[in-house]
């Protein structure tokens, strides 16, 4: 279930919605903003050998469109949900998902205003898949610059540690002329921070061979394919590049 507001609506716009750039609807995700939950203890860190039914796995996503799912044909075929069954199947634990996400978020507008609401899932893994959305420069509040998005990342990644025991993993963006730019701040992140990064960039950039892309006018679970989201080949090849990062973790 997404714990993040959708932004169906957005579709309906011009070109922004086309790069998943537009706002979602100010509902729930504002309601959360006026009337936080109170903050849970910081848990005891748990081994991640100890998983059980009576105490699950716990993911939770952070992102923008592409954690949304955005345009998978259904919502089991989005990356993130790929990446859940793929830890409960090959490393036989019960996993509990929360799922953060918006279409045409940023760190901004949808990691920092539910930071309590984050914390208190109290994850055992948490990725971060935010950039694509703040390379558009003229799109504030969802915009920054390289230099603000990665001070907002490292924000965002501190805040979690502070608050969280999770694991976490980061995701480059998608797809967007300045791409590259977003990347190198978020591997330099991850190099300082010694954190793990599923890198997006081969998957589409070899989308004509891949099928990576979806496709103008095909059906999907949240709209029609607009041929700049993935397809559901491309959340399959988004969660295999997660779980590789994922997997060694569960290594002692």
């Amino acid at each position: 279930m997404l714990a993040g507001v959708i932004g169906l609506g957005s579709l309906l716009h011009t070109h922004a919605a086309e790069w998943g750039l537009t706002a979602p609807a100010a509902t729930a995700s504002t309601a959360r903003q006026k009337k936080r939950a109170p903050l849970a203890d910081k848990p005891a860190a748990k081994r991640w050998s100890d998983f059980s039914a009576r105490r699950p796995f716990v993911y939770t996503a952070l992102g923008d469109s592409l954690a949304a799912g955005y345009f998978a044909t259904a919502s089991s075929r989005g990356y993130v949900a790929q990446v859940a069954q793929q830890v409960k199947t090959q490393q036989h634990v019960p996993v509990t998902v929360h799922n953060f996400s918006e279409n045409g978020g940023s760190i901004n507008t949808v990691a920092f205003p539910q930071l309590t609401e984050i914390y208190n899932t109290q994850p055992d893994l948490v990725t971060i898949e935010f950039g694509t959305n703040e390379s558009v420069y003229d799109d504030p509040p969802h915009s920054a610059t390289p230099a603000k998005f990665e001070k907002n990342l490292r924000k965002l990644i501190s805040d979690l540690r502070a608050n969280t025991h999770a694991r976490i993993v980061l995701l480059t963006t998608w797809n967007q002329p300045r791409s590259l730019t977003y990347d190198a701040r978020i591997q330099a992140v991850a190099k300082a921070d010694h954190l793990p990064v599923a890198n997006l960039q081969p998957i589409w950039q070899q989308a004509q061979q891949n099928g990576a892309l979806s496709v103008k006018g095909a059906a999907s679970f949240l709209g029609y394919g607009d041929g700049f989201h993935p397809s559901d080949t491309g959340h399959t090849l988004i969660a295999r590049a997660v779980y590789q990062q994922v997997k060694p973790l569960f290594t002692p």
